[in-house]
């Protein structure tokens, strides 16, 4: 018989911190790429990588899952949150690749702050999920987060809701609206993720505190 995994042996909390760190990580080189306002393609491609590592850690960690005999969460909820991080880092990949794609080299107001607030958004992701290995000592903390969190998306949505609408309202370029359309909603998308997180983790929270 194989050795039998509890989580006197395996951190699951510690599951979620790493998958946050590649998230981060994704985030930050996505901003470093567009720091200097022309996008520097070295830094994207660095992204695919980061994605990579974190589909390996995401398959690792389902393999531990099955075969547990104990876990601190619901098997369903340590997936869930495991799958819903991974989405952010997918998230960050489609914007990188999605520029890279379409040519675009240059930066723009609108696209530094949507950088900007993804960055800040992963940044917080993985604040809560460190701060989640001691939940039931650390509630105060996680829901200023997760309260952080969500501001994060809501500027977000209202930056996206303006953005589209200078964008609709001022470009005739038909091509750059299309581009600029699909961007927008990929930083959306991905801001929108790590809410999802966040939300994942305020419900079980609520049902073990």
């Amino acid at each position: 018989m194989g050795k039998m995994i509890s989580r006197k042996t395996i951190d699951y909390f510690e599951m979620f911190v790493k998958s946050a760190t590649i998230s981060r990580d994704a985030s930050v080189k996505l901003k470093e790429a567009f720091s200097d306002g022309v996008i520097n393609v070295e830094e994207l491609k660095l992204i695919k990588t980061l994605e990579h590592e974190g589909d390996l850690h995401f398959h690792e960690c389902l393999k531990i899952i099955d075969v547990a005999f104990i876990t601190p969460i619901d098997r369903s909820d340590l997936v869930a949150i495991l799958s819903g991080i991974e989405d952010v880092t997918d998230s960050i990949d489609s914007i990188s690749s999605s520029f890279y794609m379409m040519c675009i080299t240059g930066s723009s107001d609108y696209f530094s702050k949507f950088v900007d607030l993804l960055a800040e958004s992963c940044e917080k992701l993985l604040e809560l999920t460190v701060e989640l290995k001691q939940f039931k000592k650390n509630h105060i903390n996680i829901n200023k987060l997760i309260i952080e969190i969500n501001r994060l998306e809501e500027e977000g949505d209202k930056y996206y809701g303006e953005s589209m609408r200078k964008l609709f309202e001022q470009e005739s370029n038909a091509i750059t609206v299309i581009k600029n359309k699909e961007l927008y909603q990929l930083f959306e998308c991905a801001i929108d993720c790590c809410e999802d997180v966040a939300d994942m983790i305020e419900n079980i929270i609520v049902t073990k505190t």
